[in-house]
């Protein structure tokens, strides 16, 4: 599958080398994209800004970038990126939508609520190994806990043992109709007992890709 291939690119971008992990991780390097993407071009100090990084991970990260053939740095003008830097985050964002932010105080009280909308993703509850695995997978990635829905026939579900049990809680699910969600998406959402909704979705997008690399279900 091409996101398989998709994911792995930005996993090898933040990858571990000579026993040094970078001060990244897939997650900046989605977010990297998606905004140079977004601007068309970009310099070190606006993604230094944009990613909350020092300048030495910056500049890691956008040599690795150039290495991987993803984006063109030129001093005077900035970093864009190149073609195939283009084709691979609009490859990744026809399957994965961000939610930045919801505030749901019935599900999580004074917490942040961030995730992600991924499109065709029932599949990956079996992939993976179930919902209680891929939730492990976003704590140990940084979030304080998760919650895994599907959607299908106009209807939010939460897998259970044995199946999917409808969703019924209204606040939810009235703030996640205000994106595009289609039959079998999967909507993963991370908690963090903070404001900190950056980290939750960090911790979210970072288990997803190690997922869709393959990695995640080993």
């Amino acid at each position: 599958m091409k996101i398989m291939k998709d994911a792995r690119i930005l996993l090898k971008v933040a990858e571990e080398r000579g026993g040094v992990k970078p001060g990244f991780s897939p997650y900046h390097v989605f977010k990297a994209l998606d905004s140079l993407h977004t601007r068309g071009v970009g310099s070190r100090h606006e993604l230094m800004r944009l990613l909350g990084l020092g300048e030495a991970s910056v500049k890691t990260l956008l040599n690795r970038l150039r290495e991987a053939g993803l984006v063109i740095i030129s001093r005077p003008h900035g970093t864009k990126l190149t073609d195939a830097g283009k084709g691979l985050i609009s490859s990744l964002k026809e399957v994965i939508r961000i939610i930045p932010s919801l505030r749901v105080e019935s599900v999580c009280l004074n917490c942040s609520i961030s995730g992600l909308i991924l499109r065709n993703g029932r599949f990956i509850m079996d992939w993976v190994g179930g919902v209680i695995i891929l939730r492990d997978m976003i704590v140990k990635e940084g979030a304080d806990g998760a919650l895994i829905l599907t959607y299908s026939g106009g209807v939010f579900r939460l897998p259970v043992v044995g199946g999917l049990e409808e969703l019924r809680n209204e606040e939810l699910s009235h703030q996640l109709r205000d994106f595009q969600i289609h039959d079998n998406d999967l909507i993963v959402l991370g908690m963090c007992y903070s404001s900190n909704g950056e980290r939750c979705l960090a911790a979210t997008v970072n288990a997803i890709i190690k997922v869709l690399s393959a990695e995640g279900g080993e």
